[in-house]
């Protein structure tokens, strides 16, 4: 392969990667609403008194968000894996011609995996999906 040619497609390899972070980007914040609208729900339920199948239609929300965000767990994860075996890929096709520094080093920092990014997002939908779940069926004055 020529160096046009590799340079050509490690830029369109960033491009596609920058595209699937936007729509990433996108879904979070979504996910980020839908937490608090879940919270919210809840909130609201408790100052209401709902009855169980209230509640338990708050609960299942409650947990479809929680699912979301796990998925969201699995896109980002499967995005930033693909993308680093596109560049390996493509680091093995250019033979002798390296990829650039950037791409080195970006390959590099995800062999060693993104542990707090992972606990970040756990933490964050686990605890979303406690405050809007337990003050529906945990009542403090008990």
């Amino acid at each position: 392969m020529d160096l046009f040619t590799s340079v050509s497609y490690e830029i369109e390899l960033w491009n596609l990667f920058a595209s699937s972070r936007g729509a990433n980007a996108t879904i979070f914040l979504a996910t980020v609403i839908a937490v608090w609208v879940a919270a919210r729900f809840s909130s609201v339920m408790v100052d209401k008194g709902a009855n169980t199948v209230a509640k338990l239609i708050g609960t299942a929300f409650a947990i479809s968000v929680f699912l979301i965000g796990l998925n969201l767990g699995g896109l980002i994860t499967g995005t930033y894996e693909g993308h680093a075996m596109a560049l390996n890929a493509l680091d093995v096709a250019n033979g002798d011609i390296d990829l650039g520094a950037g791409s080195q080093g970006w390959l590099a920092a995800q062999a060693e995996g993104n542990m707090i990014s992972t606990l970040g997002g756990w933490m964050f939908y686990i605890t979303g999906l406690l405050i809007a779940v337990l003050p529906l069926w945990l009542n403090p004055s008990d």
